[in-house]
């Protein structure tokens, strides 16, 4: 955990309009952020409300992350009201900020379990995820709970120490490696959940979840439509595009003899 960073809070932080990624990055353009179990902990000497909830005090934290020297985001709870009735995460709000050279380039109001994926290892090993593309920019991944879906990433493109550009992409499955072979490595990861079910004519059916493929390049990450059209393929049989599809779904007895999504 990186060291507290202090006096840069009443710096304005830069304002930026978050938008999707270009095509062909799939949407969405805009996410709702559910939450997960609560933080907090009730008082057992707390009374009970009149609506049947449980007072309760979260404690206050703070959680500072290291991403690259000079460069690290923070997540702070917004102290509650002393009275303050907490009846799940979504009465705790944090915020999280951005801090490049200790001044806050960034900074956001959400709920308390947004970033919280201490329950997912291997989300939290890898992100949040920083892409240098010269001196004080790059593109920073941070995953955000996306409940019921499947979390999501925010990226933070940031030009000499200014957030140009948010979108949304995948969170990535592990770290990048050389898919096809052609010198350049790639990150892969899908934008929802592979679902299964039976159609009225009782043959069970898929939902279409590309996992998608992202070339690490200089300049940023950049979707490899070739290499992602390849695997897709080799998964469902066809190629229906970048977007993920519940409707009609695809047959699984279609799938190739060697798919993944046949297990």
């Amino acid at each position: 955990m990186a060291a507290v960073l202090t006096g840069c809070e009443n710096r304005k932080p830069v304002t930026t309009a978050e938008t999707t990624a270009a095509a062909p990055t799939p949407p969405p353009s805009s996410v709702s952020i559910p939450a997960k179990p609560a933080l907090a902990t009730a008082r057992e000497d707390a009374p009970d409300s009149a609506s049947g909830d449980v007072a309760a005090l979260h404690e206050p934290f703070e959680e500072n992350k290291l991403v690259a020297p000079g460069l690290s985001i923070k997540i702070k709870s917004i102290p509650a009201a002393v009275n303050a009735i907490v009846k799940d995460p979504f009465d705790i709000k944090v915020t999280f900020a951005i801090i490049q050279n200790k001044q806050i380039i960034y900074q956001d109001t959400a709920d308390a379990m947004t970033y919280d994926f201490s329950e997912e290892s291997a989300t939290q090993a890898l992100y949040p995820l920083w892409m240098p593309t010269g001196q004080g920019s790059g593109e920073l991944l941070v995953a955000f709970d996306n409940r019921p879906s499947k979390e999501l990433a925010r990226r933070f493109v940031i030009v000499k120490s200014q957030v140009v550009k948010i979108d949304t992409l995948p969170v990535f499955d592990a770290a990048a490696k050389d898919w096809d072979q052609d010198g350049k490595r790639e990150l892969a990861g899908a934008m929802g959940y592979s679902e299964t079910w039976d159609d009225p004519q009782g043959k069970a059916r898929i939902t279409y979840d590309p996992t998608l493929y992202y070339e690490v390049r200089p300049t940023g990450l950049v979707l490899d439509s070739a290499l992602t059209k390849q695997k897709v393929r080799a998964e469902y049989g066809v190629f229906l595009g970048f977007k993920s599809s519940q409707t009609p779904g695809i047959l699984i007895s279609k799938l190739p003899k060697s798919s993944p999504k046949r297990q």
